[in-house]
């Protein structure tokens, strides 16, 4: 299995960019080692994998998509990767990014731009983009990535393929290397997961990689329960975000409606609460982060096109340095999640877009004017309450997807198992 995904990447990855950092000779050397000692039992014996360039992975550099980190290496794997490894799988190599992984796009000023193995001419999104590229190609079945804002559902999404992120602390993040920074608001939104082209394999992913971390005091040690029962009430949800969403996308998400339908589910239209301050809330606190703190330390060390990605999005939400205005936001959170929780206690899964619209040209959001960044904002509303809220969600490869209540990820993976939606891989 090694060799010949080795060889798919040596047949097309010069023309996609996915892979910036490859193992292959050592992964050929590893694959040899396990065959001649026989199967580990492991859950993934064998299967080949890429890692998002923002975890660390013993011996390879963890650039965060920028050049002066291009050297920096730990000496052994991150959590995320020693589990996977404990598992069975076998590392290949690093996917792109782009710069600290702050963009909907994947053009790193260290390693270049990504493209879309289904036109190269397309964005593969971001910022897991070179791990959405792997999959969907073909040189790899399966990829780990990162969501803090979108960042494994929007590249699955433009790719074709199946990406998952985990409630919020239900994989422990516990780097080797000192991290660059993690904000607050890391520790309320952003997951761990993996990006593949079947929801089987996304599960199985979920269970290697899932438990907590005396090193990430965000983890929690808590058992998702079974999806057990029959099936639930769906919410389907495509404006109340305020989201801009276009024909296209819209039709996937009712095809998806009616695939759940066919298996049971009742799906109810016009029930979510109203959504739309949501997304202002995400961006006012990690926008608040980034342009009040983060960006100063590391503004001289990102290209040109991310410093101005970050500071024209961003920069329309931050809410200055002072303290008050910030909490604020935080508490308007706490309110949400709580009003949300109680409405998904009726309605325990959401069907909704995630991007507005389907994959987008390669600079489709370079040195955008500020009215532009708001329009491309506003058609990132589905994807950006999901984080808000800490909340599973996978995206279903046709610009759909389902979203659940903290810690009942399973149930998300039962639903979208039941929606079998091809994957579309070469």
């Amino acid at each position: 299995m090694v060799e010949a995904h080795a060889a798919r990447i040596e047949e097309l990855n010069s023309g996609v960019n996915a892979l910036v950092d490859l193992r292959l000779d050592e992964a050929l050397a590893e694959a040899s080692a396990a065959d001649a000692e026989g199967s580990t039992g492991g859950p993934l014996d064998g299967v080949p994998v890429s890692i998002k360039e923002n975890f660390d992975v013993a011996g390879m550099p963890t650039t965060a998509g920028i050049p002066s980190r291009a050297e920096l290496a730990p000496e052994r794997d991150e959590l995320s990767v020693r589990r996977l490894r404990e598992a069975g799988a076998i590392v290949l190599g690093k996917g792109n990014m782009p710069d600290l992984a702050i963009r909907w796009n994947t053009i790193s000023s260290l390693h270049g731009v990504t493209r879309n193995p289904r036109d190269p001419g397309l964005t593969v999104g971001g910022s897991s983009g070179g791990e959405a590229a792997a999959v969907a190609s073909g040189m790899v079945p399966l990829g780990l990535g990162s969501d803090y804002g979108g960042s494994i559902r929007v590249p699955a999404t433009w790719c074709g393929v199946l990406g998952f992120r985990p409630t919020t602390g239900m994989v422990a993040k516990a780097p080797e290397l000192v991290p660059l920074d993690f904000p607050p608001s890391y520790d309320l939104m952003a997951s761990t997961g993996p990006l593949a082209r079947s929801v089987e394999d996304l599960e199985l992913a979920f269970d290697v990689l899932r438990g907590t971390s005396t090193q990430d005091p965000a983890s929690v040690p808590v058992e998702p329960p079974d999806a057990a029962g029959p099936p639930g009430p769906v919410a389907l949800l495509i404006e109340e975000t305020g989201a801009v969403v276009d024909p296209e996308v819209v039709d996937a998400v009712r095809q998806s409606a009616e695939a759940l339908r066919s298996a049971g589910y009742t799906v109810e239209e016009g029930v979510a609460p109203d959504l739309r301050r949501a997304p202002e809330l995400f961006a006012q606190i990690v926008g608040t982060e980034l342009i009040e703190t983060r960006l100063r330390a590391v503004r001289h060390q990102i290209g040109a096109r991310a410093l101005d990605h970050i500071e024209s999005l961003y920069g329309q939400f931050t809410l200055g340095p002072k303290l008050d205005r910030y909490l604020a936001a935080l508490h308007k959170r706490r309110g949400l999640v709580r009003e949300v929780a109680a409405w998904m206690e009726d309605y325990p899964l959401v069907l909704c877009p995630v991007a507005g619209m389907t994959a987008p040209a390669l600079d489709y959001d370079d040195f955008l004017p500020r009215e532009g960044m708001r329009e491309l904002f506003d058609r990132m509303r589905c994807v950006l309450w999901v984080n808000l809220l800490g909340l599973p969600a996978i995206a279903l490869g046709n610009g759909a997807q389902l979203v659940g209540r903290r810690f009942h990820d399973r149930d998300v993976l039962r639903a979208s198992g039941v929606v079998k939606l091809p994957s579309r891989a070469d």
